[in-house]
Formats: C-alpha cells, sequence, structure tokens
C-alpha cells in the first residue's frame, strides 16, 4: 500500500492552474503525488526516472521543469542535486499537525541536499 497524498478539489478551479495545458496539469500532479514526494515536499527528483513514470522523453520533462519554475514560479528545481522544492506545498498538504508531523518535517528537512535559504524557503 503506498503512501497518501491529498490534493484538494479545488485544483482543478484554482485560478493558478486556469492556464496550465492539459500536460500542465498531469505534471503538476505527478509532482504532488508520485512515488519520491515528502511531506515536506522537497524530494529527489531524476529527470530520467520522471520520464519514464510519465511516459514522456527527458527532453519534455526537463521543459516542464523549467516551465514550472521559470513560467509558473512554483517550483525550484537544483540540476545540482536533483531535488525539486515545491513552493507553498506544506499550505494545501497538511490537513493536520502536532508533534508527529514537526517531527517528521524536521527529519526530512535534514534529508535535503540543497541547503541555500532560498530553495528551502521557496523564494
Amino acid at each position: 500500500m503506498g503512501i497518501k497524498r491529498i490534493v484538494d478539489t479545488g485544483f482543478w478551479t484554482d485560478p493558478s492552474t486556469e492556464d496550465f495545458t492539459p500536460e500542465d496539469k498531469y505534471f503538476m500532479l505527478y509532482i504532488l503525488t508520485n512515488p519520491f514526494t515528502t511531506q515536506l515536499g522537497i524530494y529527489g527528483l531524476s529527470i530520467k526516472n520522471a520520464a519514464f513514470q510519465l511516459g514522456y522523453s527527458k527532453e519534455a520533462v526537463a521543459n516542464l521543469l523549467d516551465r514550472f519554475e521559470n513560467t509558473y514560479g512554483i517550483i525550484i528545481y537544483s540540476k545540482e542535486t536533483k531535488e525539486i522544492a515545491i513552493k507553498n506545498f506544506l499550505r494545501h498538504s497538511i490537513v493536520k499537525g502536532g508533534a508527529p508531523v514537526r517531527d517528521c518535517l524536521i527529519a526530512e528537512m535534514k534529508k535535503v541536499k540543497n541547503k541555500r535559504p532560498q530553495y528551502i524557503c521557496g523564494r
């Protein structure tokens, strides 16, 4: 049984996604729910694995990463560490908090390879 991720039904009517192409929506759902996601929203993302899982070429995935970073401003992708940081991920993914969630986030933060402040803070 896989890890559960929550995707709000408002995803389909959110003004920030109204200019998305069907390919963009598919990719957004992928980066929110793929097997490598974490509660933190910062995780390792291999372009090769993403291409295989999505059924896209590596070039198509690289283009989507670039578009989501530079056009939409939704992610930051580190080519050096092959990590993705999804901006505002916690705002949309945490339903219930408390010590267990805090401890999980702290543990995941320690695993992040890219320590640049703008990467971790999403700015």
